[in-house]
């Protein structure tokens, strides 16, 4: 686990270190010891071998401002340690580490909240992990250029739309109705399988399901209802219409662009209407087998198959909500290596 092989996920280190304090709780040394050389920088790092070990710390000195554990650990494993963590404090952020499937540990994330877990398979880097600390403790949470600072963020128009794509730029366009979107996640597929060798059915599949949920489910009208779902009987949103024309306060944006091997995507619409229950509860749904079927119970549920692909599709899936302001999807998806374990970090902030 190097900090210097992986170009993903890059935060500056140095600097004056701040007054958060952060439990780091590994029980294989030289992990342990990576990850707190590359934190010691800008946080006082307390060591801890197990979950034991870790409870006694949070006893003695109740002041740590986040958790870092692995969840595998000897004896007593780091989801308990967590629950345990809760009951001393209760609103103490807890961030797992794992080498194994995140997805079987889905239905505990689901059922108490947890929601930020980086895989040490593949392509994880320590800088992501200072960078979900980051994200967490400032509360500032939006931007993919958070996770790769190297880009040039360029506006531009579905009538201006580049070619080629430039490496190192981030592309933001608005979108203001069903065809136009369909018309540009066309072109961004087409252009990034031309280019990065990217598949074009799974970036086209992708920004399909991102931006669905900134069409379909987000807008919502002074009763509550659906803007531009048509009720024609049948589950979930209709695809059969034509056109869709979005109302000026519906527009939402769509990023594109590729930096070296990575190819980096991101929905984000006004209204911040997903939360992180739901998009747990949708992933525990999708992996669990129905008894009478043996088939995923959500897969008769209206909506979160999107939510599932995209978890599944992409190397790293990141979820920003600003409930009733802003809800932002972003994806990450390696062109080069294939990750068996797939991370994803779900961030909604405290409604005002």
């Amino acid at each position: 686990m190097s900090a210097t092989t992986q170009p993903f996920l890059g935060l500056e280190v140095g600097g004056n270190r701040s007054a958060w304090r952060i439990l780091l709780v590994e029980d294989v040394e030289s992990i342990q010891l990576a990850i707190r050389d590359f934190l010691f920088s800008n946080y006082e790092v307390q060591l801890a071998a197990s979950a034991e070990e870790a409870l006694m710390h949070l006893a003695v000195a109740p002041d740590f401002d986040l958790l870092l554990t692995d969840i595998r650990l000897p004896k007593m494993n780091g989801l308990e340690l967590a629950r345990l963590a809760r009951k001393l404090r209760p609103q103490l952020p807890v961030v797992f580490i794992t080498s194994y499937d995140v997805n079987e540990f889905i239905e505990t994330f689901a059922e108490h909240g947890f929601s930020y877990v980086i895989t040490k398979h593949g392509r994880m880097s320590l800088r992501e992990i200072q960078v979900t600390i980051e994200k967490i403790l400032t509360r500032d949470i939006f931007g993919a250029r958070k996770y790769f600072p190297q880009l040039n963020e360029v506006r531009i128009t579905a009538n201006s739309f580049p070619k080629p794509f430039t490496n190192g730029v981030l592309y933001t366009v608005t979108v203001t109705g069903l065809y136009e979107r369909s018309e540009i996640c066309d072109r961004i597929a087409a252009q990034l399988r031309s280019q990065r060798k990217a598949p074009e059915a799974t970036i086209k599949l992708v920004l399909d399901e991102m931006t669905s949920n900134a069409i379909f489910r987000a807008p919502v009208n002074a009763k509550g209802e659906f803007k531009y779902q048509l009720k024609n009987g049948q589950m979930g949103p209709s695809y059969g219409q034509p056109d869709i024309r979005l109302e000026p306060e519906d527009y939402f944006t769509l990023q594109f662009g590729f930096y070296d091997d990575w190819i980096i995507l991101g929905c984000a619409d006004p209204h911040g209407r997903l939360t992180k229950k739901e998009v747990l509860y949708r992933l525990q749904r999708h992996l669990m087998p129905d008894p009478a079927t043996g088939l995923p119970a959500g897969l008769r549920d209206p909506h979160g198959r999107g939510l599932f692909l995209l978890r599944e599709q992409l190397s790293s899936l990141v979820i920003n909500i600003a409930p009733g302001k802003r809800t932002e999807v972003l994806g990450f998806l390696n062109t080069t290596a294939a990750q068996a374990y797939k991370n994803i970090t779900i961030y909604e902030l405290e409604a005002n």
